[in-house]
Order: structure tokens, then C-alpha cells, then sequence
């Protein structure tokens, strides 16, 4: 009998962990969060339904995050006026670099760099590297993940039509 209840808590448990890991994958439905921008700006993720969004974890001194910059420039110029938000967080130490970084290469989307703020997102995002991107549909689901280059300007252009 106590094996049998042992056996049903680990099912459970196993049960309760796959569930909990299925809103990071595509698919699943991603973690909400409210975050103050750096223009002082509130926003909720669940507030965008009906937008795509591209959630991007990123750092100044991590060198594939500053490759993707161009790309991101790119996407951000082609999207801007359609129903997509481009939300940057920034997982940097130092935050007044990582604005001056944001300033000088014009990137004008929004942008979270808050070390607390970004350091909360990415335990909720279950972050492991970055970049690490996630891809959000309208529907508010998580619609790709960890796309970079055309393939990640592809997806999203593919959500928009």
C-alpha cells in the first residue's frame, strides 16, 4: 500500500512538472508578467493578445546576443507598423552600459534592463543561454522558439499574414 501511494505521488509529481515545462515550448502557453520598461512604460504580456510578440533574453556583453542585433533592427523596421512587439530583455550586470547600448545602435523597441525584473523573467522562462527567443502568436501561445537570423524573420512574417 505504501508503495502504491509512492508510486501515484511520483506520478503526479511527474505529471505536474511536464504540465509546468509545456508553456516553454511551442504550443504551450507562456508565463504572464508585468514589467516597467526603460521608458518607464507598465507592461503585460497577456495585455498583447492579439499581437505577435518576440521576447528576446539577450545581454551587451554576450557576442551571439550583439550579432543578432542587425536582425533584429530588421525585424523591428519591418514589423513595427503591424500588430507585433518587439520586447527585449536584458539579463546585463551593468544596466547604465546596456542602455548606452541600446541608445547607440538605435535599437527602438521595447526594452526591459532591470536586473531584477530581467533576472525574474528568465527563472520564469526557464532561460538557459541566450539568446533565447520566444515567439508568441496571437492566440497567446507560444508559437517558436530559440529562431534567430531569416528563419526567426520568417516565423514571425508567417504570423502576421
Amino acid at each position: 500500500m505504501k508503495q502504491a501511494k509512492s508510486s501515484i505521488l511520483i506520478a503526479v509529481f511527474l505529471l505536474a512538472a511536464a504540465i509546468s515545462c509545456r508553456g516553454h515550448e511551442a504550443g504551450g502557453t507562456p508565463p504572464d508578467f508585468t514589467v516597467t520598461d526603460i521608458s518607464g512604460a507598465k507592461l503585460t504580456l497577456s495585455g498583447l493578445k492579439g499581437k505577435v510578440v518576440l521576447l528576446d533574453f539577450w545581454a551587451t556583453w554576450c557576442p551571439p546576443c550583439r550579432a543578432e542585433v542587425p536582425n533584429l533592427i530588421d525585424i523591428q523596421r519591418s514589423f513595427k507598423n503591424r500588430k507585433f512587439v518587439l520586447l527585449s530583455v536584458s539579463l546585463d550586470r551593468d544596466l547604465d552600459a546596456a542602455r548606452k547600448f541600446v541608445a547607440d545602435k538605435g535599437m527602438d523597441w521595447v526594452h526591459v534592463i532591470d536586473r531584477q525584473a530581467g533576472g525574474e523573467l528568465a527563472e520564469k522562462y526557464q532561460v538557459e543561454f541566450i539568446p533565447s527567443t520566444y515567439v508568441i502568436d496571437r492566440q497567446g501561445k507560444i508559437a517558436a522558439t530559440q529562431l534567430r537570423g531569416s528563419a526567426l524573420k520568417d516565423k514571425i512574417a508567417d504570423l502576421l499574414k
